[in-house]
This record gives C-alpha cells, structure tokens and sequence, in this order.
C-alpha cells in the first residue's frame, strides 16, 4: 500500500486560496451587476434578451458561491481538523509503546 502524506498546513493555504479567488470572482460580479443596472433603461427585444442573459449568470454565480463556500467550510472545519485530531490520537498511542 502507498504511503498517504496529509500536509494540514497545504490544506488551511488552500483553503484560504478558495476563499480569496471566490472573492474575487464576486468582486467581478458585483462590478458586472452594477454595470448591467445601467443598462435596465435599455427598451426591446435585444435589451430583455441581455438582462435576462446576466440575470442567469448572475444566479448561476450565487450558486458558485454557494459550492465555494461550502467547500472551503469543509476543509477548514472538517478535513484540516479531522487529519490534526486523528495525529494527535496516533502520536498519543503510539507514545505508550515507547
């Protein structure tokens, strides 16, 4: 069997990473959305067609998120503190045998 290396400090970095690239991807949004504000003025058939098209992006974007941040939730509550505590058992049993 391959020997598993769990590195928790390259898991909080990545983490992290997911959290400030998820940012910024919103920050993008958040500009297009104000953007696209000024455009709700603009009246037919070509103008409904484009609001309607952001309105879905934007709604696929909130749903991103949504993946994004539950992912990052879980590598930082779940697996990071799982791999920590399941070390920490080990070395404490691993301890009595010396």
């Amino acid at each position: 069997m391959a020997k598993q290396v769990v590195n928790t400090e390259r898991i909080a970095l990545s983490a992290t990473n997911l959290h400030t690239t998820n940012n910024s991807i919103n920050s993008a949004f958040n500009t297009l959305k104000r953007k696209i504000n000024l455009i709700n003025d603009w009246k037919g058939a070509a103008g409904t067609t484009a609001q309607t098209t952001v309105q879905k992006i934007l709604k696929i974007n909130d749903e991103r998120t949504k993946v994004l941040q539950n992912y990052v939730s879980f590598l930082e509550q779940q697996v990071n503190p799982g791999y920590i505590d399941a070390e920490n058992v080990n070395t404490k049993l691993s301890d009595k045998f010396k």
